[in-house]
């Protein structure tokens, strides 16, 4: 009989420490206008209406749920694992308030490596 505790074979396989997925990274132009797509979408209004470098989230109608529903949606659009997920959700917002512009945003998502996701919008 073999003795299963001396298999150093795991039963399960770990869990990826990178959860990101295929993309052009550091692509701030990129993850901006991702942002400013997923914004549109929250704060119901045309996409055109907001400026990557100058549209204010909070001026465009937006507030502190929208804020989270937004960065939800970024982060899911990007496929973040929910680990990193927790932690800069907090980041993310705290850099909504400090600089309420898409390009703020994705200058965080670029300093992370995320620039354009996989699937197309």
């Amino acid at each position: 009989m073999k003795d299963n505790m001396a298999d150093p074979t795991p039963l399960v396989s770990a869990p990826r420490t990178d959860s990101r997925t295929p993309h052009q990274p550091g692509d701030a132009a990129a993850a901006a206008e991702v942002v400013r797509g997923i914004w549109a979408e929250v704060l119901e209004v045309d996409v055109e209406s907001i400026d990557v470098h100058r549209g204010d989230f909070f001026e465009l109608g937006g507030y502190s749920l929208l804020a989270l529903q937004a960065i939800g949606r970024i982060l899911a659009e990007y496929g973040v694992g929910e680990v990193e997920s927790v932690e800069w959700e907090g980041e993310l917002l705290n850099r909504l308030f400090e600089n309420a512009t898409p390009f703020a945003q994705a200058e965080f998502l670029a300093e992370r490596g995320y620039g354009r996701p996989v699937r197309a919008r």
